[in-house]
């Protein structure tokens, strides 16, 4: 079975949401959803001396906008990003002739080439050539000798024991050049695998190193080391080109100029909202719950096949306009008042694999954050109002249940969860909104990974 686009999105953006499956509307009886008609009634106090019944009305999310800043490493980390003063000054001159027109030369000093190793990260030798200069970040390319080592594919079937460098009891070496050689090339622990050595100025040790060796042991057995020279004739040159938006940020930044101020007045907007504020992972991100998005965005988003970031005023950012839906996921969703406390309700989360657009199986599992179903709550003059979970059904233990703040729990088709939330006593009168998220994820037969999705829903609360 084919994987399915189940997480669909306006034009092709990175991430977006999908909704809770079934009928979530107003309309009684659906799916168990109070509609509104039946949430009135001459119940008495709730047990603390106030009074008020409940009207409730689960509503549907077109759309659900997240903002934020993305990290600056995302694409080059910009503590890569050399800044002048900080070249070494063999590589000044170089830079600055590359800069002119182009930097040739037939032999290279030691100090040059040292220069180039100072950029090297990892043991790997790993190259990150970026440099400011004048306030303008680039990327330099040195094509110069370069000493380049790693570990032949297959295993050594015959050898000179002599010439072979244990695993076992062998790698306290005195020479940190020797023993950062060694670790470059050799798989070590769970996750390291075998990697290549690659310097402009090979290290005397390492030299004197392989004269001695001609084997390295790990993991994978005994291989030979296999060793050669890139760029081994002159002329030798550096060339140097500026840093792109698309480089620093690992994809497009599309300045607010070149978007229809429509457009960047709705960004602004989810950028500014607060909506589930108290719910989202880091504050700088924010999330909308939208009924609609401009025209003018879907045509602009509808000529990219790839994401993109935004600049406005300045500040890069990633907006992610997803919509809901609620075909495809295998849930259901209601909401009723409590029998027993006027200003209570309970919100009933299950598996349904009837709702589903194919074939699935458990477990389902959902998270939130902060609380499961979700974490409610509700504003009154300015002011954040949390609903509180006073019993839950069907979820184990406190919430949350891991250390990032995420409640998590799977549930098989037939079972359910559900949380009663008590509205706060001195709400006045009036209609309220409280806006809630959970995700779920479920199997495929005979597909890996799993499917996942997002279930966004407003539930409209009026006290009376």
């Amino acid at each position: 079975m084919e994987r399915r686009a189940l997480l669909t999105a306006i034009g092709g953006s990175a991430v977006a949401l999908s909704g809770c499956a079934g009928e979530a509307g107003p309309d009684p009886g659906t799916n168990g959803t109070d509609g509104g008609a039946n949430g009135t009634d001459d119940r008495s106090d709730d047990g603390d001396g106030t009074t008020g019944s409940l009207v409730l009305e689960l509503r549907p999310v077109p759309h659900v906008v997240t903002a934020y800043e993305p990290s600056p490493s995302r694409g080059i980390d910009p503590e890569y990003v050399v800044p002048e003063s900080e070249v070494p000054d063999a590589l000044r001159e170089p830079l600055a002739a590359a800069l002119d027109g182009g930097f040739e030369t037939d032999d290279p000093s030691d100090a040059l080439l040292a220069a180039v190793d100072a950029f090297r990260v990892y043991d790997r030798g790993e190259l990150k050539p970026y440099v400011e200069i004048d306030g303008t970040r680039y990327a330099f390319d040195p094509m110069l000798p370069t000493f380049t080592a790693e570990l032949a594919d297959e295993p050594a079937e015959e050898y000179d024991e002599e010439r072979v460098l244990r695993e076992a009891g062998q790698r306290d070496l005195d020479d940190a050049a020797v023993e950062t050689f060694v670790n470059a090339l050799t798989a070590y622990g769970p996750n390291v695998a075998r990697g290549e050595y690659r310097r402009c100025v090979r290290p005397e040790s390492v030299a004197v190193f392989l004269e001695e060796y001609d084997y390295l042991e790990d993991g994978r057995g005994v291989s030979r080391i296999e060793t050669a020279v890139e760029n081994e004739e002159p002329p030798y040159a550096i060339t140097i080109r500026e840093l792109t938006d698309g480089d620093l940020w690992d994809r497009p930044v599309v300045d607010e100029a070149a978007i229809d101020d429509e457009v960047v007045a709705f960004f602004e907007r989810a950028l500014a909202s607060d909506h589930r504020a108290p719910a989202l992972r880091t504050p700088d991100r924010s999330q909308l719950f939208a009924d609609d998005v401009p025209d003018a965005y879907e045509a602009f988003a509808a000529g990219r096949d790839e994401p993109v970031y935004y600049r406005i005023d300045g500040t890069v950012y990633s907006v992610i306009v997803g919509e809901s839906r609620y075909d495809r996921l295998p849930v259901s969703v209601s909401v009723a008042p409590s029998e027993d406390a006027a200003r209570q309700f309970s919100l009933t989360v299950a598996p349904a694999p009837e709702n589903a657009d194919g074939d699935v199986e458990g477990p389902y599992t959902f998270t939130s954050r902060g609380a499961l179903p979700s974490a409610l709550w509700t504003f009154h003059e300015g002011e954040r109002r949390s609903l509180e979970i006073v019993e839950t059904e069907g979820v184990e233990g406190p919430q949350p249940r891991r250390s990032d703040g995420e409640a998590l729990e799977s549930l098989t088709a037939g079972d359910e969860m559900a949380a009663t939330y008590r509205v706060p006593s001195d709400l006045p009168t009036g209609t309220y909104a409280s806006r809630g998220l959970f995700h779920v994820s479920w199997g495929v037969p005979d597909q890996t990974p799993s499917e996942h999705g997002s279930c966004p829903f407003e539930l409209a609360i009026a006290v009376e």
